[in-house]
């Protein structure tokens, strides 16, 4: 039964690649590799992600690693709720809990429509770290906290700045909406890190 479902799969795969000419052989297998997973999901023909929704490669690692980053601002933030000891430090993680869940939901919504999957969970090594947050209160929680932020949402402006370039315009415009948002963050998080004592 898997041989008969391969050999079809094989074919459109074989004919997804050759339509897909600017596609680099080290981003085509990456593609692949991602659309075959879609394919085992929804049962369709296996397709490039690139033919089939129109999204490059650059714009589905983009949405990837936003995904990440939003899951763990969220769930940093439900940490910080518990254990910050600052009502400024409380406030920012009520910002971000709010904030970044809407912006996780857009994002996984406009995933879904490029036929992107996106992890929906932490990378082992991100979790660790929430894991050890948990263990650290007050005080201390806050410097460490409102330091994490103020590093992730550096970088985090900085990728999405790189996805406002995007040629795929709902992953463009998506971008350049959240980015303002982000960069509110950034300025909250610096000023509150030079507050706290």
């Amino acid at each position: 039964m898997k041989k008969i479902f391969l050999l079809p799969a094989a074919f459109a795969l074989v004919l997804s690649l050759g339509a897909c000419q600017t596609a680099d052989k080290k981003s085509a297998t990456t593609k692949d590799s991602v659309s075959g997973d879609t394919a085992m999901v929804t049962g369709n023909a296996v397709e490039s992600e690139s033919t089939e929704s129109g999204i490059d490669e650059a714009g589905a690692t983009f949405l990837r690693k936003a995904a990440v980053g939003g899951i763990m601002e969220v769930e940093a933030a439900k940490i910080a709720a518990k254990n910050a000891k600052s009502t400024a430090v409380k406030d920012f993680a009520a910002k971000m809990l709010t904030d970044h869940t809407k912006a996780n939901g857009e994002l996984k919504t406009l995933a879904q429509s490029k036929k992107v999957i996106t992890p929906d969970a932490l990378p082992a090594d991100q979790q660790i770290h929430l894991d050890e947050m948990k263990k650290i209160t007050g005080a201390a929680f806050d410097k460490h906290y409102m330091d994490m932020m103020v590093t992730d949402h550096d970088k985090t402006v900085a990728l999405f700045k790189k996805g406002a370039e995007n040629r795929d315009q709902s992953v463009k415009a998506w971008a350049i909406n959240t980015l303002k948002v982000i960069e509110s963050h950034d300025e909250m998080a610096k000023k509150i890190t030079a507050n706290l004592k």
